[in-house]
This record gives C-alpha cells, sequence and structure tokens, in this order.
C-alpha cells in the first residue's frame, strides 16, 4: 500500500516567502547607513584620503634650519635600561648631548635613568609603549594608543611630552601614507636615520662590527645614527667612545634632535602588513590627531606664540603711547588755546585813545581777529544804527559809511556818501543778535590800516592808523605779524 504524500498548505508557504523577502530587505537597509555615514566627510577631507589610498605621501609645509658645521645626532632606542647610565657617562665624560627614544614601559620599569636623561641635557624621543610591531602594525588607531600611552608615562615622570617620535624598526614597510600623515597631523615629526650602527641585527653584535659598519657609512653635512642602549647592547656601550673620536676628528659637532633639524625620514614602501583604513574611520582619526595637536602645541609654536603675543603687546603699547602722546598735546594745545582766549586784547589807536577788548567780547578764528561791529565803531568813537525790518546795519565813522545787508550777504561803502564799493559774500554773520565782522578788514574799508600786532602767549597788541577826515591814502607800513597782513 502505498503511503499518501499531503500537498503543502499555500497560506504558509507565502508566509515563509514574505519573511525571508522582509529579512532580505532589512540586511539591504541595515547596511546603508554605514556606507552613507561614510559619504559624509568633509570634502576636502575626502580628498585627502583618496590620495593617501593612492599611496601619495602629503608632507607638511615646515623650516628647518641647517647648522653651519657638520652635525652628528646621536640616538639611542629601546631604552632606558640599566645600561643607560653608562651611556649617560660616556656621553659626560665626552661632553656630548644625544636623543634618547624611549619604551613606555621602559621608562615605568627605569624611572631614575629617564630622569637622568633629561638633568644631563639630553632629548627624549618616543619610541611607543611596548615595540611589539604586530601590535603596532595592525592599524594606526593601535599606533596611536601606544604612542599616547608612552608620551603619559614620560610626561608623569619628567613633565616631557616628546615631539620627535621614531618607529619601532623604522617607517620603512612598516609605515604608509596614513601613518605619517596622521602623525604629522598632530604635531609629531618622525625620525628615521641615515647611519644604522648594526647593532641590532643580532644578539651580542660584537664591538668590531659595529665600529667597521660604522666607520663605513657615507658621510653627510647632518648625521643622524643609529644605536640601542636596552639590554643586550653592551657592545654599543663599548664601541660608542671610540665611535664619538672618530666624528670628532673629522670636525663634526654633536647635538641633539629638535623640531628645527630637518628630519631623516625613509621612503614609502609596500607595508609588510595587511590592513586597511575606511573613509570613516579616518576621519575619526582626523578628528584626534587635530584635537591633540591644538590641546599639545610644539615648542616652536609654543615660541612662535610668545613672540606674535610679544609683538602684539608691542604693538599694543606703542598705540597706547601715541595715544596718550596725543592727549597729552591736545590739552597742551587746549590749555595753551584756553589761555590765549583768556588774553584781552590792547588796542592803540596812532594819534587817538587806547583801549581793551575783553576776551569775552573777541576771538581768533580762520587766521584773524572777529568781534561785533558795533562795539568796534563805538570804541573808535563813531556810531551804528540798526534796521531790523530790512535787517541791514549802517556803521557811520568820519567821511565813511558802510551798510551791512544781512539778507544779501552784501556791504556798501559810501565816502562823504557816494558810494565807492560793494562787496559780495561779505565776510560777516550773526551771534546773539549782534553783527560779528573781521578787524583788519573793517578798518581798511574805513580807510585805516594795522600798522602793528604782537601776538604772545601772554600778551596780545593791536595797533592801527586811522585817518576818519582825509581823503589820502596811508603809506604802505610793513605789518609785523603775518597773521594781520593775510587777514587779521
Amino acid at each position: 500500500m502505498r503511503s499518501q504524500v499531503k500537498a503543502p498548505n499555500n497560506g504558509r508557504l507565502r508566509f515563509q516567502i514574505m519573511m525571508v523577502v522582509v529579512l532580505l530587505v532589512s540586511l539591504l537597509v541595515g547596511s546603508m547607513p554605514a556606507k552613507a555615514a561614510d559619504n559624509e566627510a568633509d570634502p576636502s577631507v575626502q580628498e585627502t584620503f583618496g590620495q593617501l589610498q593612492a599611496g601619495k605621501r602629503l608632507k607638511s609645509e615646515r623650516t628647518y634650519v641647517t647648522p653651519e658645521q657638520p652635525t652628528v645626532y646621536l640616538t639611542f632606542d629601546d631604552g632606558p635600561s640599566k645600561l643607560t647610565n653608562q651611556v649617560l657617562d660616556i656621553l659626560d665624560k665626552e661632553d656630548v648631548k644625544a636623543t634618547f627614544f624611549v619604551l613606555g614601559e621602559q621608562a615605568k620599569a627605569h624611572p631614575a635613568e629617564l630622569k637622568r636623561i633629561v638633568k644631563d641635557g639630553h632629548a627624549i624621543g618616543n619610541h611607543t609603549y611596548n615595540h611589539v610591531y604586530k601590535e603596532l602594525y595592525s592599524d594606526f588607531q593601535t599606533f596611536w594608543n601606544q604612542i599616547q600611552r608612552s608620551e603619559d608615562v614620560i610626561s608623569n615622570l619628567v613633565g616631557i611630552r616628546p615631539q620627535l617620535v621614531r618607529a619601532p624598526g623604522g617607517t620603512a614597510t612598516n609605515f604608509d601614507a596614513y601613518y605619517f600623515y596622521l602623525m604629522e597631523q598632530a604635531g609629531y615629526i618622525m625620525e628615521d636615520w641615515n647611519v644604522d650602527s648594526g647593532d641590532s641585527k643580532r644578539a651580542n653584535v660584537p664591538v668590531n662590527e659595529i665600529w667597521q659598519t660604522v666607520k663605513a657609512s657615507p658621510l653627510d653635512h647632518e648625521i643622524n645614527i643609529l644605536f640601542h642602549d636596552g639590554t643586550g647592547h653592551e657592545s654599543s656601550v663599548q664601541v660608542l667612545p671610540q665611535v664619538i673620536s672618530y666624528y670628532k676628528k673629522l670636525g663634526y659637532a654633536f647635538a641633539t634632535l629638535t623640531d628645527q633639524v630637518k628630519p631623516k625620514q625613509f621612503a614609502i614602501t609596500k607595508p609588510k602588513w595587511s590592513r586597511n583604513m575606511s573613509l570613516k574611520q579616518f576621519q575619526g582619526m582626523i578628528d584626534q590627531t587635530q584635537q591633540y595637536a591644538v590641546a599639545h602645541p610644539s615648542p616652536s609654536d609654543l615660541v612662535k606664540q610668545a613672540e606674535e603675543k610679544r609683538l602684539a603687546q608691542k604693538l599694543e603699547a606703542e598705540a597706547e603711547e601715541k595715544a596718550k602722546a596725543k592727549m597729552e598735546e591736545e590739552a597742551e594745545a587746549a590749555r595753551i588755546l584756553a589761555k590765549q582766549a583768556a588774553l584781552p586784547l590792547q588796542v592803540h589807536v596812532l594819534g587817538g585813545n587806547t583801549f581793551s577788548i575783553e576776551p569775552s567780547i573777541y576771538k581768533l578764528h580762520a587766521n584773524q581777529i572777529e568781534l561785533p561791529l558795533r562795539y568796534l565803531i563805538e570804541k573808535m568813537g563813531g556810531k551804528v544804527a540798526w534796521q531790523a525790518d530790512t535787517k541791514t546795519a549802517n556803521a557811520h565813522y568820519g567821511i565813511y559809511d558802510m551798510d551791512y545787508d544781512l539778507v544779501n550777504r552784501s556791504i556798501s561803502l559810501f565816502t562823504l556818501g557816494k558810494q565807492t564799493a560793494t562787496y559780495s559774500l561779505a565776510d560777516m554773520n550773526m551771534q546773539d543778535n549782534q553783527i560779528i565782522v573781521p578787524l583788519r578788514k573793517t578798518i581798511v574799508s574805513l580807510g585805516g590800516r594795522i600798522t602793528n600786532a604782537v601776538m604772545d602767549p601772554d600778551y596780545r597788541e593791536v595797533s592801527m592808523a586811522l585817518r576818519p577826515l582825509h581823503f589820502f591814502k596811508e603809506n604802505n607800513t610793513i605789518l609785523k605779524n603775518s597773521l594781520f597782513a593775510m587777514g587779521g
């Protein structure tokens, strides 16, 4: 008897198909935000990322100082250790300074040696925390974390955050364009070398082999020579005096590495480590490195900031000094003017009376003395009549009459009743219900002349000649003050 096979339930089958479709769609949609996030980076960051991804090295612009004398920069990696004190003793005896690229874990284990390095005037560089290649070059984040960890140890022990960094094993085959760029963004300076002593080719390299390697190395104006002061490098200590003597005889000076020394760096080669960096990861590292750079400016940046601050303070002080001087000048000028404004004007009339004009009555304006018409004419013995309806005034003095028309700003001059001149746009104005006129022009119009003037800081005097009853003109008189010669 054959067994019967039941037909599948159509409703259940449709449900299963629908669930599979929903699952596929959710997986597809779920992957989209991460991709979109990668595309949300700043366009300039995307462009930089593309160049680095293509292996292009993007170097930051820096300026360096080349020493006049050929110079050797002795550098020691992997310490400090028990051997470091022996190295320091030799350097002290030879009066030579060097640079120590220390490991964070070694500094933590040998704090006294680290402190002596700094105390003796040598430079400190960062050589990561534990020197484990596989960790350091698996991805940049790990390398960065080790640099920070080592830096914290050094800072806590000696108060220094090294700007100089040496990659364990050097940058060749270990660094790519990303590593170089991100370290530079943080303000670090990567230091390789151009002379390798060969003291780390294997354990216990003989002294003579190290010496021959150094001696066979090419000479350059600046030599960055690699040694090690870590455990197991006794040969490096033993050969050091001979190496120092060798370079001294060649005329080399010795100095520490600084941010002013152009670093020796290997060219980018194909990394031997397999790693990838996404745009999102790159953006995150950009943020970290740039934030670090802002929080930890380099010594050169600090010097530059201090110089800029000093210059700004100098300019501000100079501006304040100029402003103060200007205020003092203006105050002095105001004081002089106030004093002069308080001086009475002594008036001497040739062959006539002498009178004094109080400072409240006259003033100096536009290089001339101005005063009320009525006051002047009456002081000289004349008369002034005011016609309010026509806003005109008549000044009578001797054989002269002057009609002042304020509406049309004109003056008509009469001699024995006969009009002899008319002046348009005449120099006059109304102040406090008084017609204000210039002294010299008024005197000349009335047949007179200013013969002398004294305008000293403490004294003012004007002398004039008047001929109110005669028709002839005065002889030319040399005036003693240009103010009245021009229009006073």
